[in-house]
């Protein structure tokens, strides 16, 4: 490949990339307070990705309490069938409003 080639490869990546972001950015719980489920369906754990706990569904309610060190997983209430506190994807959260 010729550099002008590679450039143009480079360069049409980094947009394509730049517009997910802003999706990606909007639809995570990132502080406390309520949430809704943005997925189809979402597994809850007892533990952050460990012990199956249960399944939330997209519109279900979740309050935030806290997040993981890593802020990948969210730990508080769920609403709905579930009804106890565990730990879900926090990229499966959008913050109501």
């Amino acid at each position: 490949m010729t550099a002008t080639k590679i450039t143009a490869l480079a360069a049409t990546a980094a947009v394509a990339l730049s517009g997910l972001v802003p999706a990606t950015g909007m639809a995570k719980a990132t502080g406390t307070g309520k949430h809704t489920v943005n997925q189809k369906d979402e597994y809850v754990f007892v533990k952050p990705a460990m012990g199956f706990s249960g399944t939330m569904f997209k519109g279900e309610t979740f309050k935030v309490e806290r997040l993981s060190k890593s802020g990948k997983y969210a730990y508080g209430m769920a609403y709905g069938h579930v009804n106890r506190h565990v730990w879900i994807d926090a990229g499966a959260l959008t913050r109501k409003r």
